[in-house]
């Protein structure tokens, strides 16, 4: 199959329609067009919110975690929006949404995907708070996203998950070559046609399909927009800590440390030191 970039866009437009992507919740369509406003009306968010109450307690749960250190603890949905703001709970309501979006995704290969991608994620949130280069809410979304093709393509065909479960994942792009063959189209790209088709931002959604080839192509870095670049470099960093604790090789930071560690205006010996501390923070619980 042809292995251009339209090819691949087509095909992943294609496995799209076919498998069945899943649609953008409603409340994640209004939610983002409200705060998209150049006004946003917080008593409107918080009544979309709140109308759907487990989604309401699971907000003002993450709201009064340690993650956010929030020294006045959430009472209710709107008390959460006010000390957060209005961006930071539409990212923890998209991710959320997306986590219930794929109920079918069961087994081994599924458990270890939500294992490692909920975990890089939240220490990608840390790497970007320390680094001041992305947003930290923006760099959880984007590393819980990347990959969710990985989902649609485990729906699609048994034989992708028996692949994936001799593959390391989010530390390796090399199972690209396989998708191409198998489907005509990466993983990568058919997450950000979901990213597109939830009205995400363009820089998370070309993020999200180019991550493996920023790697490798300076071609393809040139054309890809700073705020992406730095999402990716984020989401890289945030591989190689996950792979260092679990002591596995990480790759894809191999090749991209000479360009990513610069976007996130970082030494090798200061990544050592952001891990030091990324690495406490979690331990004292604030994830």
């Amino acid at each position: 199959m042809s292995s251009d970039g339209n090819g691949i866009d087509s095909a992943a437009e294609r496995i799209a329609r076919e498998t069945g992507i899943p649609p953008c919740p409603a409340i994640v369509t209004r939610l983002l067009r409200e705060t998209r406003e150049d006004d946003p009306d917080f008593q409107r968010i918080g009544k979309l919110i709140a109308a759907d109450v487990g989604l309401a307690a699971t907000v003002v749960n993450l709201a009064n975690s340690p993650f956010y250190g929030l020294r006045t603890k959430a009472g209710s949905v709107h008390h959460a929006i006010t000390m957060l703001g209005v961006s930071t709970i539409a990212q923890v309501v998209v991710r959320l949404v997306l986590r219930q979006a794929f109920p079918t995704a069961s087994g081994s290969v599924a458990e270890r995907y939500w294992k490692t991608s909920t975990a890089t994620a939240v220490i990608g949130a840390h790497i970007a708070r320390e680094t001041r280069q992305a947003d930290g809410e923006m760099s959880h979304t984007y590393i819980l996203f990347r990959d969710c093709g990985i989902l649609i393509l485990m729906q699609r065909s048994n034989d992708y998950a028996a692949l994936l479960r001799n593959v390391p994942l989010l530390a390796d792009g090399s199972i690209q070559a396989s998708e191409i063959e198998l489907f005509g189209a990466t993983h990568a790209q058919i997450g950000a046609q979901l990213a597109r088709g939830w009205q995400l931002s363009e820089a998370l959604s070309d993020a999200i399909g180019r991550h493996h080839e920023v790697v490798t192509s300076a071609e393809v870095r040139a054309r890809t927009s700073r705020e992406a670049l730095v999402l990716t470099a984020t989401g890289l960093a945030a591989d190689r800590l996950y792979a260092d604790w679990n002591r596995q090789e990480c790759r894809e930071w191999s090749v991209a440390q000479e360009w990513a560690l610069p976007l996130l205006g970082l030494s090798p010996d200061a990544l050592s030191a952001l891990a030091e501390r990324v690495g406490a923070a979690l331990k004292s619980g604030g994830h």
